[in-house]
């Protein structure tokens, strides 16, 4: 649950802020360029004061030993008590710098203010009316992302008591807070506009991290499943369940032969689907001429969203070793992208129909798991050599690609903690992606550095299937090697969506150690805004005509 978020009424005057408790001041790095700090600046007087007790200028707030004087990615955020026992901080932002920096930046000067939980924390915008209409969502996503507390199972603390997974996704920190925005007499309603697309992300990426931090034991493929009701309630998404004995039925072999290995057969292809109302719709981009009532929903742009949802990955057969097989309860980070994004995306009621796709399984070890040298044939009727099982994320996808595909999206849209070759390529402080199209290569690359979440993109030349070539059977899984799996996992899963247009995204970002741009946990959440603001992008700016395939 996210803290309240409000625009403040009126103009911040020094008598007000010195009764606050705990206070970010933002302006924009410009205003330091004369050497004086700008005028009006609440807390000024303040400010000078601390500056000259360091032996400082106004200009050290834009540098730490970086001799170009650009902001660093660790920035210089003085702070002082106020009169009133509060605590006030000043930070100078580059709005010139990426929006990941500008996130970093933000989450570093709020960290010390919410180490101390308040209830109440008041962020202060003092500049132009386009400096605060930039800052103030971004201001916004942050703080709320940080203010909540992920869920824990403790008894000794009372921070957070969670005994089953619906509870501990629904779960409210110790103290509900209020963030307070100071953004003076501005335009509120376009403020309050903004607002509500920052808070969706935000939103969304607490949903994801929440499920990703649940320990095995308590998030199962079939808590998965049983806590979804309470995640769709009254948005309109409706449901369909593929479990084993339907995906038996339909001979979907790659998705069942991982699901075999789990001895309660929880197993399933969940399938959430939302579409806009008819007058939604017709807010949507090129409607057909005349269309009218189901018409019109038919006209809106479809986005498929297809997630990994591996509750635990043991590596199967092929088992892993203990330091790789801590942290695979976060094996289903993709599935709860998904989740998140359908979920916010029905709550903003954007007129776009989109379709998630959740690949929910365990990869265990046991009598029935199957064994390198297995031969299965997937839904679309391919047969695929099995060479690893721990390359079991590609062989679920291949199934729900197929699934997804078959109701002919403008786009399918997959995320997937998959390789380590990935991670290798990347490490953790960014992911990368693949792309069947240029246009969503570029689309997708704009609605990154729009969010924060830093992508690469990868290309997937054909002559790389040459390694997949089996004796056997039509495909091989993956090769021994490793070598360019993050490659050859992507010529994999193309095989699958057919001629739909395509995006793949690694989530090598899923986990980083000390945070990552607008997070502080561990677990980032990686993917929720990244997906929310494509799915935005369709929304204003429709589907372009595919253009070469590459």
């Amino acid at each position: 649950m996210l803290p309240k978020v409000v625009l403040a009424d009126g103009k911040l005057k020094d008598s007000v802020l010195n009764g606050l408790t705990h206070v970010l001041v933002l302006f924009p790095a410009s205003l330091l360029a004369g050497g004086e700090l700008p005028t009006g600046l609440p807390g000024a007087t303040l400010l000078k004061r601390v500056l000259a007790r360091q032996k400082k200028k106004p200009g050290a707030m834009l540098r730490v030993g970086a001799a170009n004087g650009a902001i660093p990615v660790e920035p210089v955020v003085p702070e002082a008590m106020l009169a009133g026992g509060g605590l006030v901080r000043w930070l100078a932002l580059d709005m010139d710098a990426p929006v990941f920096q500008i996130h970093q930046q933000l989450r570093l000067a709020l960290a010390g203010l919410l180490a101390e939980q308040p209830a109440q924390l008041d962020i202060v915008f003092h500049g132009s009316a386009g400096f605060v209409a930039g800052v103030l969502p971004e201001a916004a996503y942050v703080a709320a992302v940080n203010r909540v507390a992920l869920p824990k199972t403790v008894t000794a603390e009372k921070v957070l008591v969670t005994r089953t997974p619906k509870s501990a996704v629904a779960a409210k920190a110790a103290k509900v807070s209020e963030i307070r925005l100071w953004a003076g007499s501005r335009d509120q309603a376009f403020l309050k506009q903004q607002l509500v697309g920052a808070l969706a992300r935000a939103e969304a990426n607490v949903l994801t991290r929440a499920l990703c931090v649940l320990p095995p034991n308590q998030l199962t493929p079939g808590s998965f499943r049983a806590l979804l009701p309470s995640q769709i309630k009254g948005l309109g998404i409706r449901t369909e369940v593929y479990d084993v004995g339907r995906l038996k039925k339909l001979q979907a072999g790659a998705f069942l032969a991982v699901a075999q290995g789990s001895p309660e057969q929880d197993a399933a292809i969940i399938h959430l689907s939302y579409s806009p109302t008819v007058k939604t719709a017709k807010s949507a981009i090129r409607p057909r001429p005349g269309a009218k009532s189901k018409a019109a929903i038919d006209t809106v742009p479809s986005v498929a969203l297809v997630g990994k949802g591996i509750c635990f990955d043991t590596g199967g057969h092929n088992l892993k070793p203990a330091r790789y097989m801590a942290g695979m309860h976060e094996d289903m980070a993709g599935a709860a992208v998904a989740l998140s994004v359908i979920q916010a995306a029905a709550r903003l009621k954007l007129p776009v129909r989109v379709d998630a796709w959740l690949a929910l399984s365990r990869n265990d070890i046991g009598p029935g798991a199957y064994r390198q040298g297995d031969v299965v044939t997937a839904l679309n009727g391919r047969t695929i050599e099995i060479v690893h099982t721990d390359a079991e994320g590609r062989m679920v996808l291949a199934d729900t690609l197929t699934l997804a595909a078959a109701l002919k999206p403008d786009v399918v849209m997959d995320f997937a903690t998959l390789t380590g070759s990935m991670t290798t390529a990347l490490g953790n402080r960014m992911s990368g992606f693949f792309a069947s199209e240029a246009f969503l290569a570029s689309r997708l690359e704009t609605c990154a550095a729009a969010t924060g979440e830093r992508l690469m993109s990868f290309a997937m030349p054909d002559d790389y299937d040459s390694a997949l070539e089996s004796l056997v059977a039509d495909v091989k899984q993956c090769t021994l090697d490793g070598e360019a799996d993050h490659i050859l996992a992507a010529r994999f899963l193309q095989l699958f969506v057919g001629e739909t247009p395509w995006l793949h995204v690694d989530l090598s970002a899923a986990t980083c150690k000390g945070g990552l741009g607008a997070v502080g946990t561990e677990t980032t959440g990686f993917g929720a805004a990244l997906a929310l603001a494509f799915i935005e992008s369709v929304a204003a700016h429709g589907i372009a005509r595919p253009g070469p395939r590459f």
